[in-house]
């Protein structure tokens, strides 16, 4: 429940003021490894939460996503784990692909905007992500992730 609210506030930001604000990043973090300490697995959420935030600092390093997509992931570690994290950018970046594939056909072809213009411009990368862990769960909820080979 609390990561399908924080994609829908984090989609809605991001779609609308390109930014993953700092409250529902940091709140995530600390909420995942604070709950931890009730189950049982800080490490587990702190390394999840660690690893999450590095494997999308490198993209981020390169202008690729925002700071605001790092710090998210990290927290949406901290309430899964490193397999979750793993299933879920690799959904997000297929969802990506097909959002700026999308997005594209519809500036120059329907919109009829020049290619030199639109690829310069942004695209908010929360909605791929978000994509990817609403897909992610469903995977992971309904026994999929069993057949994925990890």
């Amino acid at each position: 429940m609390v990561i399908s609210i924080s994609v829908m506030i984090a989609v809605y930001t991001d779609v609308r003021w390109m930014i993953i604000p700092n409250w529902l990043t940091v709140s995530l973090i600390l909420s995942g490894i604070g709950l931890s300490f009730f189950n049982g697995h800080v490490m587990q959420a702190i390394i999840s939460c660690l690893v999450s935030g590095l494997i999308f600092l490198i993209p981020a390093l390169f202008g690729q996503v925002g700071m605001g997509d790092v710090k998210w992931m990290a927290g949406i570690g901290a309430w899964t784990s490193i397999q979750f994290i793993l299933i879920s950018f690799a959904l997000a970046s297929v969802i990506g692909l097909l959002h700026i594939m999308i997005m594209l056909i519809w500036k120059v072809g329907v919109k009829k905007r020049k290619y030199k213009e639109v690829r310069k411009e942004p695209i908010p990368y929360g909605v791929s992500l978000g994509g990817g862990i609403l897909a992610g769960l469903f995977i992971i909820n309904t026994g999929f992730n069993n057949l994925l080979i990890m």
